[in-house]
């Protein structure tokens, strides 16, 4: 799935047929044509078909991404970096590169890059921001704050074109939790095999890890139970209307942040939510429509939780990388930058 960047042609608004059919992937990124064809009204075939035209174009995706357990588990951090006039495009690109860097973005800030970090532990982390981010040429200062709490990194956003009834039928039945250990070699390959195509059959799975197909079922099965890992399907974003989006800083009292992150969760324009160790003590990506959308937000921020202070919002400018795919200037997919948070050790 690699498209070139068209120049300024502008992106086309995708068909409701389309976007329902993303929702449905969203819903349930690893459900059977028979099933999303029921929810969204068409033949498997048909459904099959138009969901490798829109992935072939890189207008849509799906991938595996860290699940809950694994993702507090993990040491996360959110960085705002300084460059070098005029080197921002490239400081971008070179970080992108980065599968511990599993989103970057230009952002129109007293900083040029927003990017998100994740290791396996706090020294990997510690190490790479001391020793090795203010080697990278062009970057300038980095600015960091680390994550206490990941509320959610976009696994829950979706376009919410559904009926709720198809939605219903969609939506994956959380299996019992299944203890587990940490992520062993085979299950850290399996990760590294879903990063491309969140689709990917057993058969084919099988064979990228060198396993049989039973113990690839069994193992996503447990995975996905123990909230190691989690399925996502993701698009252009602007192709649905959603031609903004913004990074937002927020200040209230520690005893609410738990009650706070899990309201903000239900909001359509949430991305991503994550408590943080600063005195801005909580970061909120939120989708929009337009630019012109923040205000209104803001005032509805303010007022649905009165304990919140909004300390800054920068409106992003362009995203370079987002969750381990590199996007071009429309945010469709150009290429896949594996997300790998133990490339770092620990």
């Amino acid at each position: 799935m690699i498209v070139q960047d068209s120049g300024t042609q502008p992106p086309r608004l995708l068909s409701e047929a389309d976007l329902e059919l993303i929702d449905a992937l969203q819903i349930n990124p690893r459900a059977s044509w028979v099933d999303v064809g029921a929810a969204i009204g068409a033949d498997p075939v048909t459904a099959a078909r138009r969901w490798q035209r829109l992935n072939a174009s890189g207008e849509a995706w799906t991938t595996v991404a860290l699940g809950r357990r694994q993702m507090h588990a993990m040491s996360v951090a959110f960085l705002e970096i300084d460059c070098a006039a005029g080197a921002a495009v490239e400081v971008a690109d070179r970080l992108a590169e980065a599968g511990h860097l599993i989103t970057v973005q230009h952002v129109a800030a007293d900083h040029d890059l927003f990017a998100i970090a994740v290791a396996a532990s706090m020294p990997a982390l510690a190490d790479y921001l001391l020793a090795h981010l203010p080697r990278v040429p062009g970057v300038a200062k980095v600015r960091t704050h680390v994550a206490t709490r990941v509320f959610d990194a976009s696994r829950r956003w979706r376009l919410r074109v559904l009926s709720p009834g198809a939605a219903r039928d969609l939506a994956r039945r959380p299996a019992a939790p299944e203890p587990s250990g940490r992520m062993d070699a085979l299950d850290r390959r399996l990760f590294a095999a879903l990063l491309a195509d969140g689709r990917a059959g057993y058969s084919e799975l099988a064979r990228a890890v060198g396993t049989s197909e039973r113990t690839v079922q069994r193992r996503l099965s447990r995975l996905v139970a123990s909230g190691d890992i989690d399925f996502r399907c993701d698009l252009a974003r602007a192709h649905a209307g959603w031609h903004s989006s913004a990074v937002m800083w927020l200040r209230m009292p520690d005893a609410l942040l738990e009650e706070t992150g899990r309201a903000l969760l239900d909001w359509p324009e949430t991305r991503t939510c994550a408590a943080l160790a600063g005195a801005r003590n909580m970061l909120l990506t939120v989708g929009l429509h337009a630019a012109g959308d923040l205000h209104p937000l803001v005032v509805r921020l303010e007022e649905r939780f009165p304990h919140v202070v909004v300390a800054d919002r920068q409106i992003v400018l362009r995203q370079a990388k987002l969750y381990g795919r590199r996007l071009d200037r429309f945010g469709r997919c150009t290429g896949v930058v594996p997300v790998d948070p133990w490339s770092l050790g620990g």
